[in-house]
């Protein structure tokens, strides 16, 4: 298992006894990451295109990976998505047993819908029971997180070849993939987009909100001690997440800051904002 996964463990150990009140998502989280991580360190580098690929898309607004890219086998594909189910009815009794019905393949074809149309799945229109529709049904939620180590192993081999100094779009340069936390720098406080999928990590500017591009000015709710803020849009009623470096005195894994701060985005529903 790779160094900085094992240190995002490391880091949910710690949050666990630090927030015993998020005890059930964190262990939850810790085993699916568990499974994530190893499943990742043995998947092969995915291709990555040549240079002049690579600038023709980033200049083009174009993320860089395909679904094809990937590389996904039906049958060891299967066998991750029964692994990750364990965990889900592990951590709650309710949860569905086999799913009848599909196959292997008709497993990597859900995997390439959830690929193509994550970043609109949270602008669709919800079912009656409040989920998206492409997300009601448990198994899609299940392909959904066998697909993210696969996504997040291109974006490792894919991000660092990527000169991001002109990239100005709010999606996720490698995937597509929308944001769901951002970072104010250390440094300057410029703000960078964490993908919600591959974790890939780009800058994009602070006066405009990156769900709707509306430049009307951002409301933003601060925590007490200044390291979390709410960022609200009044435009799109989207909310973003942000954590400010400059007021953060320890070591950060945002995989983990994304969970630990679970209670702004339940703040932020009750509002009527949407992730």
């Amino acid at each position: 298992m790779r160094d900085n996964d094992l240190q995002v463990l490391r880091a949910l150990t710690a949050a666990r006894e630090s927030r015993p009140e998020l005890a059930d998502l964190l262990d939850f989280y810790y085993d699916l990451y568990e499974v994530q991580f190893e499943v990742k360190e043995q998947l092969a580098e995915p291709p990555v295109r040549d240079e002049v690929a690579r600038r023709w898309r980033l200049e083009g607004g174009i993320p860089q990976l395909s679904f094809t890219q990937l590389g996904i086998e039906s049958v060891s594909f299967a066998a991750l998505v029964e692994r990750v189910s364990e965990v889900l009815r592990h951590h709650n009794p309710n949860w569905p047993q086999a799913q009848s019905g599909q196959t292997s393949e008709d497993l990597v074809v859900l995997a390439r819908e959830i690929f193509e149309t994550w970043d609109t799945l949270t602008a669709r229109e919800p079912n009656e029971a409040g989920q998206p529709l492409a997300v009601e049904s448990s198994i899609a939620l299940a392909v959904g997180f066998a697909l993210a180590p696969y996504l997040q192993r291109a974006a490792e081999a894919i991000l660092p070849r990527l000169d991001l100094s002109e990239w100005t779009e709010s999606h996720c340069p490698v995937c597509g993939g929308r944001p769901n936390l951002a970072v104010l720098e250390s440094s300057r406080g410029a703000r960078q987009l964490m993908c919600s999928r591959c974790n890939s990590l780009w800058n994009y500017a602070r006066v405009s909100c990156p769900f709707c591009h509306s430049r009307e000015e951002q409301k933003f709710f601060p925590s007490e001690d200044g390291v979390y803020r709410l960022y609200v849009c009044p435009a799109c009623q989207r909310y973003l997440k942000t954590i400010d470096l400059r007021s953060m005195f320890r070591e950060v894994q945002l995989p983990v800051e994304r969970l630990l701060t679970v209670g702004m985005d339940l703040a932020a529903q009750e509002k009527g904002y949407r992730a």
